[in-house]
């Protein structure tokens, strides 16, 4: 029993650890202004997703399941849809499960609603 405490500990402490040291990383991420801003050069799509949206979960674990398949120029951040009202005024989003493409600057090249890694690839081309 003392070794399974062990190891799940370990599972749960070591990736947090290496995440904290920077050594892996994650083109999904929480949207922040900060991160979205440093993240200018490369492709950017926000996900406008709900806690309580069945097919935002959905879309969320389809995008963690599939990490490997994000290229390592497109940062999706995934953005509160309640809370972040002043970035759903600018892009007009009125729904949840909702994607903007962005360029450098922040403006709109495509945005579009539903879907998971597939589309948002497809999309983002």
């Amino acid at each position: 029993m003392k070794k399974l405490g062990l190891a799940l500990l370990g599972m749960l402490v070591l990736p947090a650890l290496v995440m904290a040291q920077g050594m892996m990383k994650s083109n999904y991420l929480e949207f922040s202004k900060e991160a979205f801003d440093k993240a200018s050069t490369q492709k950017r799509v926000l996900f406008f997703a709900a806690s309580w949206c069945p097919s935002c979960r959905a879309a969320d674990k389809n995008f963690n399941d599939n990490l490997k398949k994000i290229p390592v120029n497109l940062m999706i951040f995934k953005t509160d849809y309640d809370t972040e009202t002043a970035l759903k005024t600018k892009y007009k989003i009125t729904r949840q499960h909702s994607f903007v493409y962005v360029d450098a600057k922040g403006v709109a090249l495509k945005s579009w609603s539903g879907g998971g890694i597939d589309e948002l690839l497809v999309m983002t081309k």
